[in-house]
C-alpha cells in the first residue's frame, strides 16, 4: 500500500509496527511484525498498541489510518500459543481486559479512525477492525473478514460478541458468530460490516479519504431492516424469534458437543441489555470458562496439527517439478472430481475417458460444480465459464503424448490399472508421474507394471472431492523423493492438507476405517440393531454411523478395499457373512437404493428408516447390547489397527493420524483425533478395555504390541 510522505517518526526495527504523521496531518499506524509472516494480536503488540495510543492521545492527528505492512494480510487474529500459554482462568481475564482497554480507547479517539483492510482481517483481527469508525476493504480473492474463534471452541474475545450486533444487527452478528463463516470486501459491505470497499491499490487513498469523515456522517449500514431487528433483538419476542431459534439450529448441527457457539449465543443475548463496558465483562468471563475447556484444547490442538502437517507439506514440496497440465484418466464421480477441483484452481486438465458417454458424464458434472459455485458466489460466472474451459475432455489416448503428471481413478482391479499404466506410457514422456488414486492396492503391486516404477506414487482423495480436504500421498519403497514432492506440490495447489504414508494394503485411512467397518458389521451378525449402533456413533460425534456410512461408500466398494487388506493381514480382519449376503441381494448401499436403509425417497430429509428385510436376509436375532460397548468396540478398533500401521511404519506422526482421521473421515474434532481421545482416555485404560472385548468377542480385539508396550511405560502419543 503507499505511504504518506514527510513522516515524523520512522519505525523501529524490533517493534511489531509504526506510528505515521503525514504532512496533511493523518496519522497511520502500520502493523508489521518482521518476527512474524503474518500479524497476530500478542501482549507484545498490545504494549506497542498501548504505547501509540498514549502518543495519538497527547498528539492528535486530524485521523488515524491503522493498516498492515504485510503484502496479503491485516490481521489473522490473536497469538493462540501464547493464549494457550495462559494457565489459569484469571490469568486470561487480566489479558482480555488489557486487551478491551486498549479497544476502547481505540473507539474513543475524538477524530475518525479508520481500518484499511487487505488480506485476512479475522477474530481479534476484526475485533481491531470494529472498534474504529470506518473500515475500509479491498475487493480481492484474498481479503476476508470474519469471527472464526468459534471453530476452535472459543467466542470472540476482544468485543466481537457486542460491537458486531450493535453494528450490523443481531441475526447477521449470529450468523458470522456461530459459524465462522469468512466474508468477501462486497459481502461485508452488504451486510454493513465494511463502510467501503475499492481496488488494492486504491486503498491508501480510499482510507485517506474516510479519515476525513466525521464519525456522525456514517452511512446507516443495513439500514432500516437492521434497525428494525436490533429492536426486536432487545426485546422479549427476540427469545422465540431470534436467539431461542439460533440456539434451536446449533443444536441441531453440534448435538451439543460443541459449547462455544451455545455459549455464544447467550453473552450476545445477554450483553444487548447492558451497557458496552459490563457487556464486555460478559463476554470476557464467559471467553475465559471456554479456553480452559477440553473442547477448546482439542480444537486448538488440531489447528496446531494442521499447521505443523502443512509445513512438513511444504518442505517436501521444495523438491516438486514443475506441472504445466495435468491428465486425468476417468471421468467417473472421482476422476470428474478431481479435473473440476484442478480446473478451479488454475491447472489446466486434460480429462480422458474410454467413451463419449462417460466422458460428457464427467463433462456435465464438471460443469455442474461450478454452476453450484456461481450460485453460491464463491465464483464469478466469467470465473467459472474460464475454469471449466481449463477441462480438455478427450478419448484418444494420443493427448497424453505432453503431459508430466497423470492421476489415474478408474475401476479398483489391478488388472485394469496395470493395462492403463502400459498405455500411458506408451504415449506419455519418459518423465511422466503416475499416481494412482486407489484407495486400497499397494502402489508397488501397481508398480510391477511400470518400466519407471521411481514414478509411480499413490494420491488417495477422498469423496466429494471438492469438499473433503484430506489428500493421502503413497510412498512404495522405490518411489523416488520428487515424485512425491511433486504430487504434493498438486495436491497443496489443489487447496488440499496433505499427508504422506509409506506403502501398504489400504495404506492408512482405509485400512483403519475398514476395521472400524468391519467391527459394526461384527456387532450386526452378533445381534445388534442397526439403527442403535449408527445412533450412538453420532452421539458420541460421528458425522453419521458406520451402517450409513457403508451405505454411502457402497457395499461392494468396502468389501473390496477390505479383501485387499485381508489378503495381506490374514485373519485378524476377517470379515462376517454379512457383506457377502447383502451384495449376493444386491444391496449396495444408496447408489442401488438398497441397502441397510430405505432409499424409496431419495429426497427425504433426516434419518432413514431401516429396511427390515435386511434382518430377515441376515438371520438376525435381535441381542442385548450395550451402546456405550459399541461405541468403544468401532472407535477402539480404529486404534488397534492405527497402532498397528505405525508398528510397521505406515506412518508414525501422530499429528499425521489425528489429522488423517479427522479430515479423511470424519472422526469427531472436538475429541481432538483419535490419538488425542487415547491419551485422554489413558492407554493403561484402552488395553484393560481392548483385553476386557477381546474376551469376550474374539482376539481381532486383542491389544496392539505397541499400545501394550505405551501402557506399560506411561507413554502417550502427544507430548503432555
Amino acid at each position: 500500500m503507499a505511504r504518506k510522505k514527510n513522516v515524523s517518526s520512522p519505525p523501529l526495527n524490533d517493534s511489531p509496527g509504526s506510528l505515521l504523521y503525514d504532512s496533511q496531518g493523518l496519522a497511520w499506524l502500520v502493523l508489521d511484525d518482521a518476527a512474524k509472516k503474518v500479524n497476530t494480536l500478542s501482549s507484545r503488540l498490545f504494549v506497542w498498541f498501548e504505547e501509540q495510543l498514549d502518543r495519538l492521545e497527547s498528539e492528535p492527528p486530524a485521523g488515524l489510518v491503522i493498516t498492515s505492512g504485510k503484502p496479503d494480510g491485516f490481521v489473522a487474529g490473536a497469538d493462540l500459543e501464547e493464549l494457550l500459554a495462559v494457565a489459569d482462568k484469571e490469568a486470561v481475564i487480566a489479558l482480555l481486559q488489557r486487551g478491551h482497554a486498549a479497544m476502547e480507547r481505540l473507539a474513543g479517539l475524538p477524530f475518525p479512525t479508520v481500518a484499511a483492510i487487505h488480506g485476512a482481517c479475522l477474530g481479534g483481527g476484526l475485533e481491531l477492525a470494529l472498534a474504529c469508525h470506518f473500515r475500509v476493504a479491498t475487493e480481492h480473492r484474498k481479503t476476508k473478514l470474519g469471527l472464526p474463534e468459534v471453530q476452535l471452541g472459543l467466542i470472540p474475545g476482544l468485543g466481537g460478541t457486542q460491537r458486531l450486533p450493535r453494528l450490523v444487527g443481531v441475526p447477521g452478528a449470529l450468523d458470522l458468530i456461530l459459524t465462522g463463516k469468512q466474508l468477501d470486501a462486497r459481502r461485508a459491505r452488504k451486510l454493513g460490516l465494511v463502510d467501503d470497499t475499492c481496488h488494492p491499490v486504491d486503498l491508501a487513498r480510499a482510507a485517506e479519504r474516510w479519515a476525513r469523515t466525521r464519525p456522525g456522517k456514517r452511512a446507516a449500514a443495513g439500514g432500516i431492516a437492521r434497525r428494525a431487528t436490533d429492536l426486536i433483538a432487545r426485546t422479549p419476542v427476540a427469545e422465540r424469534l431470534i436467539f431461542d431459534k439460533a440456539r434451536s439450529g446449533v443444536l441441531t448441527k453440534t448435538a451439543g458437543h460443541y459449547p462455544a457457539p451455545l455459549v455464544a449465543v447467550e453473552v450476545v443475548r445477554d450483553g444487548l441489555k447492558l451497557p458496552l463496558p459490563r457487556a464486555l465483562d460478559v463476554e470476557t468471563g464467559a471467553f475465559s470458562e471456554l479456553v480452559v475447556s477440553e473442547a477448546a484444547k482439542n480444537l486448538i490442538s488440531i489447528f496446531f496439527m494442521k499447521t505443523a502437517v502443512e509445513a512438513r507439506a511444504a518442505k517436501v514440496a521444495r523438491a516438486a517439478r514443475p506441472v504445466p497440465r495435468v491428465g486425468v484418466l476417468g471421468a467417473g464421480f472421482m476422476g470428474a472430481g478431481i479435473a473440476q477441483v484442478l480446473a478451479a484452481k488454475g491447472t489446466p486438465v486434460v480429462l480422458k475417458d474410454k467413451d463419449l458417454a462417460g466422458l460428457g458424464r464427467g463433462l456435465g458434472f464438471a460443469a455442474q460444480e461450478f454452476r453450484g459455485l456461481t450460485k453460491r458466489r464463491r465464483l464469478t460466472e466469467a470465473e467459472s465459464k474460464l475454469a471449466l474451459g481449463r477441462i480438455h475432455g478427450t478419448v484418444d489416448g494420443t493427448a497424453l503424448a505432453r503431459i508430466d503428471l497423470v492421476i489415474e481413478a478408474v475401476f479398483e482391479d489391478v488388472g485394469i490399472k496395470h493395462q492403463v499404466i502400459r498405455e500411458v506410457e506408451a504415449v506419455a514422456p519418459e518423465s511422466l508421474i503416475f499416481a494412482s488414486n486407489t484407495s486400497a492396492i499397494p502402489i508397488a503391486t501397481l508398480a510391477q507394471a511400470s518400466r519407471r516404477p521411481e514414478n509411480v506414487v499413490g494420491m488417495h482423495f477422498f469423496s466429494p472431492v471438492a469438499k473433503m480436504p484430506l489428500l493421502e500421498v503413497i510412498r512404495h519403497p522405490g518411489t523416488s523423493d520428487e515424485a512425491v514432492a511433486t504430487v504434493v506440490d498438486v495436491g497443496r495447489t489443489m487447496g488440499k492438507t496433505v499427508i504422506v504414508v509409506n506403502d501398504g494394503p489400504g495404506f492408512f485411512t482405509t485400512r483403519v476405517l475398514g476395521a472400524m467397518l468391519n467391527e459394526a458389521a461384527w456387532m450386526l451378525a452378533e445381534g445388534a440393531d442397526i439403527a442403535r449402533v449408527d445412533q450412538a456413533m453420532v452421539r458420541w460425534g460421528w458425522p453419521v454411523g458406520p451402517f450409513a456410512l457403508l451405505d454411502e461408500v457402497g457395499l461392494d466398494v468396502a468389501k473390496h478395499a477390505g479383501g485387499v487388506v485381508r489378503e495381506a493381514l490374514g485373519e485378524r480382519l476377517e470379515a462376517p457373512a454379512v457383506f457377502d449376503r447383502m451384495i449376493g441381494d444386491r444391496r449396495l448401499g444408496r447408489k442401488s437404493k438398497r441397502g441397510f436403509y430405505l432409499y424409496e425417497d431419495d429426497e427425504k430429509k433426516g434419518q432413514r428408516p431401516v429396511d427390515p428385510a435386511v434382518y430377515r436376509l441376515l438371520g438376525w436375532r435381535a441381542q442385548p447390547f450395550e451402546e456405550e460397548e459399541a461405541v468403544d468396540r468401532c472407535w477402539l478398533q480404529m486404534l488397534n489397527e492405527t497402532a498397528r500401521c505405525m508398528e510397521e511404519g505406515i506412518l508414525s506422526d501422530p499429528a499425521d493420524v489425528d489429522i488423517g482421521v479427522i479430515f479423511g473421515f470424519g472422526f469427531p474434532p472436538f475429541r481432538g483425533g483419535l490419538l488425542r481421545e487415547a491419551d485422554h482416555r489413558g492407554l493403561s485404560w484402552v488395553v484393560d478395555r481392548l483385553d476386557e472385548l477381546a474376551g469376550r468377542h474374539g482376539t481381532r480385539l486383542e491389544p496392539a504390541p505397541l499400545l501394550r508396550d505405551m501402557a506399560r511405560r506411561g507413554a502417550a502419543f502427544h507430548p503432555r
